[in-house]
């Protein structure tokens, strides 16, 4: 299914996950940031290896290392948003955050996801001219595969006595769902 951008959120957290499977990520405590207005294309390459052998004139190529990549998240400046805020401590050096790994959650309209673990590298700022917003432009280097969890890939954890599907996490004891199971 098409979708355009308008509705793509991306949230941060410190550390990572338990197990590197959608279960593992999604009980993380993720952290919007704010105002993105950006995000470009990101994703892994692989670096190709030549092999020139005189006796063939041939060159042959392999597949070498893998990069997972980077992204460059850019952003309306915001001082009260915590998720800039987040991004800030992880690359001022006297914070305890700085140079540790984040698990990213990036959510696309359809609902589908994209979960990495990275790190933060620069959190800058553009004043701009005028008639420009202030802006945030952030660089995360992505350090792991890039986990793909489709729309449709729900976990069924209740069912009720109507057939109505619950997520463990749209319950809660004060709920009137809790009360029925």
């Amino acid at each position: 299914m098409k979708f355009t951008s308008a509705g793509i959120t991306i949230a941060a957290v410190e550390g990572v996950p338990s197990t590197f499977d959608k279960a593992g990520f999604s009980v993380m405590p993720f952290v919007d940031i704010g105002q993105v207005s950006n995000i470009p294309a990101f994703g892994p390459t692989v670096q190709v290896v030549e092999s020139n052998t005189l006796a063939t004139g041939i060159t042959e190529k392999y597949v070498g290392f893998v990069n997972y990549g980077s992204v460059a998240i850019e952003a309306d400046y915001d001082d009260e948003d915590l998720g800039q805020e987040l991004v800030s401590d992880a690359v001022t050096t006297t914070d305890p955050s700085f140079g540790k790994d984040f698990s990213f959650d990036l959510t696309y309209p359809n609902g589908s996801k994209r979960y990495w673990v990275g790190r933060f590298f620069s959190a800058t700022e553009s004043p701009n001219s005028a008639n420009s917003m202030v802006s945030a432009s952030m660089s995360v280097e992505i350090n792991s595969p890039i986990l793909k969890v489709a729309a449709n890939d729900l976990e069924v954890d209740f069912l009720d006595e109507n057939g109505a599907i619950y997520a463990t996490s749209e319950l809660n004891e004060n709920s009137e769902l809790w009360s029925n199971i």
